[in-house]
């Protein structure tokens, strides 16, 4: 499976009925594009994709925690703050991305709440950890 295969899954199937309509404007609403461009990102790097998956299949680290530090500068550049806080739609919208990718697209079968603690920055508590996977995960170039 391809990043690029995975990209254009969760392009197509993101905001529509059978997955997470609500959140449709976080996919095409233009205040909202800088977040999905650093998600969409995010996904199609190869090299960063196999970190998150790594993460969150051995150490427990949720998805959307490891991508949230992994762009904390852009994040930061996006907010113009500091602590780069997210309005409450945006994490929202970002956890039902890497929900997406997680469970729709590579096919995990589980989850799980964890704390993941960034009250300083972002103003995230919890976030989910996939599990259950039918089968190993390939990425290819």
């Amino acid at each position: 499976m391809t990043t690029t295969e995975i990209a254009q899954k969760v392009t197509e199937q993101f905001s529509d009925p059978n997955h997470y309509k609500q959140f449709r404007e976080f996919q095409y609403g233009a205040q909202y594009r800088p977040y999905w461009e650093l998600c969409m990102a995010a996904l199609l790097d190869k090299e960063l994709l196999g970190h998150i998956i790594f993460c969150n299949d051995i150490h427990r680290i949720p998805p959307v925690k490891t991508f949230l530090l992994y762009y904390r500068k852009a994040f930061q550049e996006i907010t113009g703050r500091e602590d780069a806080m997210l309005e409450t739609f945006v994490k929202k919208a970002i956890g039902a991305f890497w929900g997406m990718v997680f469970k729709f697209a590579l096919g995990y079968q589980a989850q799980e709440s964890v704390s993941i603690s960034l009250n300083r920055e972002f103003m995230v508590r919890t976030a989910t950890c996939f599990m259950g996977l039918q089968k190993e995960i390939v990425l290819e170039g």
